[in-house]
């Protein structure tokens, strides 16, 4: 397994990319918040329950509230 590494030292690494490094990692960044939007969609109903569960009104949450809750939800044991 890789360890992960933080969002800094990610942050700092992307800086140091070439221009065309660059577009390529702004569209596979691009491509994967598409993909999380058609996750999110397709198991709405899913998320909706865990935050019932929870005490959360999945309705309430702002965009980055929802994918924090979704990244806290898939790295749970």
């Amino acid at each position: 397994m890789c360890p992960q590494m933080n969002e800094q030292t990610v942050i700092e690494s992307l800086e140091k990319l070439s221009p065309q490094g660059k577009r390529k990692a702004l569209r596979k960044l691009i491509r994967g918040l598409g993909e999380l939007d058609r996750m999110v969609e397709r198991n709405q109903d899913k998320l909706r329950a865990v935050c019932r569960k929870r005490g959360i009104d999945f309705s309430r949450l702002n965009e980055q509230e929802k994918e924090e809750l979704i990244d806290r939800i898939l790295h749970e044991e």
